[in-house]
This record gives C-alpha cells, sequence and structure tokens, in this order.
C-alpha cells in the first residue's frame, strides 16, 4: 500500500484535465509567430535545366524564396522505388553530388556554381534546400504596457514553442543575464563586435526580440527577428493576443501545472560513505558492472575508445582481470552495458562501437575455461543500453542510427531467442509533439505501483522529466541534471543510396533506480560548470558528482549528492550488496589535457552505508 501512494499527490494531475491554463489563450498568438517564421524557411526543390562548365541554370526564378548566396544540395535521381506488395512506385534512389550556391535570380530561371569542380552535374539532376536545424535565442520582452506581463514566463513559453517545433532549437543561454554582465540592451547588441563577442559564448541563428503594447485598449504581443550574424532585421509582426501570463496569474495557474514537481529540497544524508580512488592514464568512456562469468561477483567492465577492460574489486583496489582491444584504432567506443540477455547464466557485454561514420557494435561474453572474451555478435548497427528497474531482470533496449540525427525510430525492446538476438517490441512513449526519444537518459518503471511504466529522463535542456504513460508531465526539475560535454555524431547511409551527416546529440548520463532495503532511490548524474545553473551550456571548468534522490509519498527527496570532483562525469554504477559486502558506488570522472596534455581518469569508490 505504501507503494500505492509514493505519487498519490501526482494522481491529482488526472482529475484536473480539463482545466485551462492561464496562459493558454496566449498560445494561439505563439503559435502564429512559430507559424510566420517556419514560412521563411520553406522547402525549397528545382531541377537543373541546362550545365555550362560549372554554371547550372536552375528552374526556380524570381518570387521564391530564394536569393543570391543560398546553398542547395545537388541530388541525382536514380532508378525508381518498387513497392514490393503494391507493385506502386515509392520514390527514388537519389544520390547526393554536393553543392551548389545560387549566383543570381531572374524573373523565370535562376544561375547557380557547382562548389565541388569535380564533381558531373546533368539537365534533370535536382536541387534541393537542405533540412537544417535553426537556433534561437529570446531576448527579454520589453513590456510597453501597465499591465503587469510576467516577462520570464512570456520569455520562456515563447523559447518552448520554438523549442517544440522539429526545426527549431534553443540553445541553454541566458541571454538577459549575458546582456546585463556586459552592460548591453538588444539595439546595442546588433553592433557587430557585441554580435562576435556573443557568437564566441553560444551559437545561434536568430535574436527573437519580442514586445508587448496596447493598442486600442488590446493586448499586441509583437516581434522582432535578427540574424544574429549580421544584426538584420529578418521580420517583424504584430499579433492580437487576448490574453499574455500576468505575473499574478502565477498564484493562479490551474492544479494540473501546480502539481508538476519542480524542486527536490531536502538537507543531504549521510548515505555513502568514501573509500577512495584510483587513476587511470587513459580515457574512461564509460563503464557497467555485471558478472561476467557467473560466479556471483559482479565485475566493472570499463571501455577507452577502442579498449574493453574488465576489473575484480580487491582490497579496496580494483585490479584488471581481461581486456579486449577493436581492430584498430579508428574504432571509438561510446558507450558499454552489461546484463544476461540469454539467460545463461553469465552476463554478457554489449558495446556500442562507432566506425568512420557508422555503427559496428558488438556483444562479447566470456567463455567458462576461456582466457579472452569472445565476440559473440558483430557489426550491429544499433545503440545499446540495458536498464534495470529497482534491481529486476535487465532489459536491453536498442535504437538505429538515422541521417539528419544520430538516432531514428523507436526503441526497440531485444530479448535473445532461437540463438540469436531479435526485437521483441517497441518500448512504449507517450506521444508528444516535437518530441524525439533517444534510448540515452532514459529508463522505464513503474514508479507508483499501478502497473504501468512511467518514463523517466533526461530532456535536451538538462531537466529531469517524468511522463506518465499517457503524456502528462509528473516531474519537471528546477535544477539541472547530465549537461556531458561530449557529442554523439553518427550518421548512416543505409536508405537506398542516400547519405547524411547528422546534426551531433549531447550524451546523456545513465539513470539508475536502485532498491537498498525498504527504500527506493533515483541516481543521476551532475556535471558543474562555470557558468553554474543559470548557464549551464557553458562547459568550462567542469566539476562533477552523483545526485541521489529518493522517493517518499510526496515524490522525489534530495537525499545525498558526492563531492563535486574536478572533471566531467564520464559513468557510474551501483553494486548491490553481497552478504557482510555493502553495496558500493563508482563514479568517473575524466580531466582532458590535466597534467603536460595527457588525459586522467579517476575512478572514486564510495560505500553504501547499512541501515540506509
Amino acid at each position: 500500500m505504501k507503494e500505492l501512494k509514493i505519487w498519490a499527490t501526482f494522481a491529482l494531475l488526472f482529475c484536473f484535465a480539463g482545466v485551462a491554463p492561464a496562459g493558454a489563450a496566449s498560445d494561439a498568438s505563439m503559435d502564429r509567430i512559430v507559424a510566420q517564421i517556419e514560412s521563411m524557411f520553406p522547402p525549397m526543390e528545382g531541377v537543373v535545366v541546362s550545365v555550362d562548365r560549372q554554371i547550372l541554370t536552375l528552374d526556380l526564378k524570381l518570387g521564391q524564396p530564394i536569393k543570391k548566396g543560398d546553398r542547395l544540395n545537388l541530388i541525382h535521381f536514380g532508378s525508381d522505388i518498387i513497392h514490393p506488395v503494391s507493385k506502386k512506385k515509392i520514390g527514388r534512389k537519389e544520390t547526393d553530388l554536393g553543392e551548389v550556391e545560387v549566383l543570381e535570380v531572374r524573373q523565370n530561371f535562376s544561375l547557380a556554381k557547382l562548389l565541388d569542380p569535380t564533381v558531373l552535374a546533368r539537365p534533370g539532376d535536382g536541387v534541393r534546400s537542405p533540412f537544417n536545424t535553426l537556433s534561437f535565442l529570446v531576448a527579454p520582452p520589453s513590456i510597453g504596457v501597465s499591465k503587469k506581463i510576467d516577462r520570464d514566463r512570456l520569455r520562456l513559453e515563447l523559447e518552448k514553442k520554438l523549442a517544440d517545433h522539429p526545426r527549431f532549437d534553443v540553445p541553454v543561454f541566458e541571454l538577459g543575464l549575458w546582456l546585463l554582465e556586459n552592460n548591453l540592451d538588444v539595439p546595442n547588441l546588433l553592433k557587430k563586435k557585441n554580435l562576435r563577442k556573443l557568437n564566441s559564448r553560444v551559437k545561434a541563428d536568430f535574436l527573437l526580440v519580442p514586445s508587448v503594447k496596447s493598442v486600442k485598449k488590446k493586448l499586441v504581443l509583437g516581434y522582432k527577428l535578427y540574424s544574429a550574424q549580421t544584426g538584420q532585421l529578418e521580420k517583424e509582426a504584430q499579433i492580437l493576443s487576448n490574453q499574455l501570463p500576468i505575473e499574478q496569474a502565477r498564484r493562479e495557474r490551474s492544479r494540473r501545472e501546480r502539481d508538476i514537481q519542480r524542486d527536490f529540497s531536502r538537507p543531504n544524508e549521510g548515505l555513502l560513505e568514501y573509500v577512495g580512488k584510483q587513476e587511470f592514464w587513459f580515457k574512461i568512456v564509460d563503464f557497467d558492472v555485471g558478472d561476467i562469468n557467473g560466479d556471483g561477483r559482479e565485475e566493472l567492465i570499463v571501455v577507452a575508445p577502442n579498449r574493453v577492460i574488465v576489473y575484480t574489486y580487491k582490497n579496496k583496489n580494483l585490479k584488471q582481470a581481461l581486456t579486449f582491444r577493436a581492430d584498430n584504432e579508428n574504432h571509438k567506443f561510446l558507450g558499454v552495458d552489461v546484463g544476461d540477455i540469454n539467460r545463461n547464466g553469465r552476463d554478457e557485454i554489449f558495446v556500442t562501437d562507432q566506425l568512420g561514420d557508422s555503427l559496428t557494435s558488438f556483444v562479447l561474453e566470456a567463455r567458462p575455461g576461456k582466457k579472452r572474451l569472445e565476440k559473440t555478435w558483430k557489426d550491429v548497427n544499433l545503440f545499446f543500453r540495458i536498464i534495470h528497474p529497482f534491481g529486476k531482470k535487465p532489459t536491453l533496449l536498442a535504437q538505429s542510427p538515422g541521417v539528419n540525427t544520430p538516432f531514428h525510430g523507436p526503441i526497440k525492446k531485444m530479448v535473445f531467442s532461437k540463438g540469436r538476438y531479435v526485437t521483441r517490441s517497441n518500448l512504449k512513449l507517450p506521444s508528444i509533439h516535437g518530441m524525439n526519444f533517444i534510448l540515452y537518459g532514459l529508463t522505464s518503471v513503474d514508479i507508483n505501483g499501478d502497473g504501468k511504466d512511467e518514463i523517466v529522463m533526461l530532456d535536451k535542456n538538462y531537466r529531469l522529466r517524468v511522463y506518465s504513460a499517457s503524456g502528462r508531465v509528473l516531474v519537471q526539475s528546477n535544477e539541472y541534471y547530465g549537461n556531458d560535454p561530449r557529442f554523439i555524431d553518427v550518421a548512416s547511409d543505409n536508405i537506398g543510396e542516400i547519405a547524411g551527416v547528422g546534426k551531433p546529440i549531447r550524451f546523456r548520463g545513465r539513470l539508475q533506480f536502485i532498491r537498498q532495503g525498504k527504500n527506493r532511490y533515483l541516481l543521476l548524474p551532475k556535471n558543474i560548470s562555470a557558468g553554474g545553473s543559470m548557464l549551464p551550456g557553458l562547459n568550462l571548468d567542469l566539476n562533477s558528482s552523483v545526485a541521489v534522490l529518493s522517493l517518499s509519498p510526496e515524490g522525489f527527496e534530495r537525499s545525498f549528492e558526492t563531492k563535486k570532483q574536478k572533471g566531467y562525469l564520464a559513468a557510474y554504477q551501483m553494486i548491490r550488496a553481497r552478504g557482510e559486502q555493502p553495496a558500493r558506488l563508482y563514479k568517473a570522472t575524466v580531466e582532458e589535457k590535466a597534467l603536460g596534455g595527457k588525459t586522467i581518469s579517476t575512478i572514486y569508490t564510495y560505500l553504501w552505508r547499512k541501515g540506509n
């Protein structure tokens, strides 16, 4: 019964689903702003009419959204793609030939030049605008009315609307704070020297400057859109808005909004006891724990950029037991996950491996009587992740790489059947507009004991979120977690003849639920930068720790945080208690170019205090 009460507070969300938020009327005006900005960047397609050496004549003309200096992808069309069942044409194979730059736009055609003079272009080839993600910084709104508009909330709502659009991105950067620190306002920011200064801190394509004024006693939400590179005004508009967020409305938000847990404040308790540390003169990429030989003891499996190293724990020190090295140094290991998926009593080692612009992941296993790790599955075009909800049997998750993004398609649950790993089902994820889930920084677990799994994740803004099975937000932390400085930039070329380079995605650390006695905890990675919580995207002078949140009837509560250590957090894991040996927490930090330009990795060991 206690478990059923754990999130009783959050159950109120379902009772007030029909109550509209106080600022709901402003959503339509903000949606119009996003739609207007989107209309500035429509997809553009055309055909090569003729070729004169390096100059191409295109059928794009004056009046279409194209101008001198624009770059377009040049595509050669191949044979038709025929559906094997319906026998209908569903497309054509395409080969990317490179880029062309528009030289001149005339009344009935335009001229462009090949950027690569070795490319052979032919009449009938196509040109297409690239699908680029555009980034926006939103300035503090200018308020020209006596009504007390909630400036911060208006800015945050605009940022969310932009961030929810699949083509738009909003960097984690407090522009208002930066302007104050540099004694600048928006007009002065638009000067080239100040834009250069801003671009050295954060990369953005556009600056959105909102404003609120009154016209005939009606509120008008206006905006100006400037290029973040040149300061040129690209668009401005004004939209009538029946309602904008008012300062007093904070106390009058719907119960649904108020019941989203955002704060986990609670004094630290002495859950963990520091034991010691070991330094390693190589970069630790990731590690996991597991019993790979079936003797009942868990080992620590560490991956370096192209090595797998198995350590045993003895006399408060880690001792190397087994190693595996990639065929060559061009391999780049991205992660490691350990679990007994084939149910033979020994945990397999799943290594996500990048070679060039593709994935060649593989599985290792320790065979009885053998002194080497052997590959049992190789050249797998998948990302791996294994989750252990509250110590239950491990669940193997996998996700495919994409073309325009490193991650593509559903997150799959995999099992071992008839001698091979196969997909059993897709992980059930809530359908949320603009939200693309990736298997890193995500887990699925039944928190409140109702038989339905919640999705617990770190979002792209480094905040902890919890979604119910229906997609309702139960938790959205005020505090930042994760903030890993590393990127994943894999692209795949397995779709016909299409190839592309995906936009890198920031790595999101492992989330681990554990049960200690009668208590349940969530462990989270935490990297702290020089920018602090106000500028979490500024990855300078990184320090790191592991945060421990406990689950209580009121939701999450902060219980403990390890001491901040120098470097970024590469990995952490808990080893379960065994006999008189208490549970242990391992935490790995990495300092790149620390001493003499070398990389130092440090593994810290903590013991879980008995009775907690």
